[in-house]
């Protein structure tokens, strides 16, 4: 009786794995087709490239940080609900979305799902010479359409 649970388990635990190994490469693969969008962040200036973009409802926007430093996105306008999970952004309370220090070579991303034109601000600290450091930004639009 004993060896008869001890092969239940061993099958169903072997199902299990089967299985979320299964949906783990079927999710993959559907996600692999999501559109996106790289805008990249360079320099000290904080020049945004391209500064703005037009993209459809489902898309993927990814922000690239090429350096000299950490950068901050905070958009100006409400974006409301993303449609999936944002990478390094949180929303307050009132749907405005802003990125926590995005170290060089780190990314950020969002999903559109609403139509409209939403405006960011990129922001970088950067020390020039002996100076005490300065803030600089730039401004960048995501147009989003069916």
């Amino acid at each position: 009786m004993m060896y008869t649970k001890k092969i239940f388990l061993f099958v169903l635990v072997l199902s299990f794995l089967v299985v979320g190994t299964v949906l783990s490469f079927a999710v993959k693969s559907a996600l692999a087709g999501e559109p996106a969008q790289l805008i990249t962040l360079k320099g000290e200036s904080g020049t945004i490239s391209p500064e703005s973009v037009k993209v459809k409802l489902g898309t993927t926007v990814v922000w690239y940080n090429s350096g000299p430093g950490p950068v901050k996105i905070e958009f100006t306008t409400k974006i409301g609900i993303a449609c999936s999970a944002p990478v390094n952004f949180y929303a307050d309370m009132f749907g405005h979305y802003e990125t926590t220090p995005i170290p060089v070579g780190g990314t950020a991303s969002i999903c559109f799902i609403g139509e409209g034109e939403y405006e960011y601000t990129v922001k970088r600290v950067v020390k020039k010479g002996t100076a005490e450091p300065i803030e600089v930004g730039s401004k960048g639009k995501i147009i989003s359409v069916k």
